[in-house]
C-alpha cells in the first residue's frame, strides 16, 4: 500500500512538471528587435559600468585607509627618530663639555706654580 502511495505521489509530482513546463512554453516568446537589443545592451552596459565603478572606489577608500596606517606608523617611526637625534645632540653636549674641562686640567697642570716660601725656617718652627 505504502508503494502504490509513492508512485501515486511521484506521478502526479511528474504531470504538474509537465503542465507547467507545457504552459511556459505555449507562451510564445517576444523577438526583440535590433534596436530593442541595442537599447538593453546599453542598459546592461551602464549597469555594468555603475558596478565597476563602485568596486573602483570601495578599493580607493580601502588603499586610502591602509595608506594612513602606513603614514600613522610612519609617523611614529618619526618620533622615535626625533628621540633619538635628542639623545646623540645631549652625548655630544655632554663629551664636548668633558673634553673642556679635561683641556682645562691639562692647562692647569702645565702651569708651574709657585709655592709661597715661609720666611722662617720650617726646622725652627717644629720645635
Amino acid at each position: 500500500m505504502n508503494a502504490r502511495l509513492i508512485a501515486m505521489i511521484m506521478l502526479m509530482c511528474f504531470a504538474s512538471m509537465l503542465s507547467v513546463n507545457a504552459l511556459a512554453t505555449d507562451k510564445p516568446h517576444k523577438k526583440m528587435t535590433l534596436a530593442e537589443k541595442g537599447e538593453q545592451a546599453r542598459i546592461e552596459s551602464a549597469e555594468l559600468e555603475q558596478t565597476q565603478l563602485q568596486k573602483a572606489r570601495d578599493a580607493a577608500s580601502a588603499t586610502a585607509e591602509r595608506e594612513q596606517k602606513v603614514l600613522a606608523k610612519q609617523e611614529a617611526n618619526d618620533w622615535e627618530a626625533q628621540q633619538l637625534e635628542k639623545a646623540k645632540a645631549q652625548s655630544e653636549q655632554r663629551l664636548t663639555r668633558e673634553q673642556k674641562y679635561l683641556q682645562q686640567a691639562q692647562e692647569a697642570a702645565a702651569q708651574t706654580r709657585k709655592i709661597p716660601q715661609e720666611t722662617s725656617d720650617p726646622a725652627q718652627s717644629e720645635q
